[in-house]
């Protein structure tokens, strides 16, 4: 008993270490142009990851939606999407810095916005297919076209619900991704090493 669990305290050690934080900074301080609200605006994380939203300047949320309506709260258009929101969080000239941790638990896309700046292009994304229909450039269209309120008619997008690691004012979470530029190949390499550490240490304690 003792042995197997050591090995499960390994195993756990092993799995811990690879997953990865992936800061978004949250922080363009305009009304104008809602490009830069999220700095990366599209990332990709693996499950166990967790997406870091750093608020540094001006008053913005991180609030999770659904493609076809990108300025609303997941919630409130998919009762089963219990998306994550930050609420609005005023930096106060960046004396006030906040941040608002999610922990990836699946490869479905996240989308998100700012409340702030939707309207003018505050939006984001996790784990974006971009040889699907639904892209990056289309969600933001969404909401500039939908000038942050109204709701498209077409299907929702495909957000997982997940819950938040952390503390902050929000309390819903959501899916997963990798970190933007992360090399697919040594990521499985990687992942491959670590899977195959527990299993051989089982085999030398049993």
């Amino acid at each position: 008993m003792r042995s197997f669990s050591l090995a499960v305290a390994i195993l756990s050690a092993v799995v811990a270490a690879s997953a990865k934080q992936i800061v978004i900074t949250v922080g363009a301080n305009t009304t104008d142009n809602g490009t830069f609200t999220f700095t990366p605006a599209s990332v990709n994380a693996s499950i166990g990851d967790v997406v870091l939203f750093n608020f540094t300047e001006g008053n913005h949320t991180a609030t999770q939606s659904t493609f076809a309506s990108p300025c609303i709260p997941a919630h409130e258009t998919n009762i089963t999407i219990n998306g994550f929101d930050s609420n609005f969080r005023p930096t106060n000239n960046g004396t006030a810095i906040t941040n608002l941790p999610v922990t990836i638990n699946s490869n479905d896309t996240i989308w998100f916005y700012d409340a702030a700046t939707c309207a003018v292009g505050g939006v984001g994304g996790i784990n974006i297919n971009e040889s699907s229909t639904e892209t990056l450039d289309g969600f933001r269209r969404n909401a500039v076209r939908l000038n942050g309120t109204a709701t498209s008619t077409s299907a929702s997008g495909s957000a997982t619900a997940t819950s938040p690691s952390g503390t902050g004012s929000g309390t819903r979470t959501s899916g997963s991704a990798s970190p933007t530029g992360t090399n697919d190949a040594e990521r499985t390499v990687v992942r491959a090493v670590a899977a195959a550490i527990p299993m051989a240490v089982v085999a030398l304690l049993l």
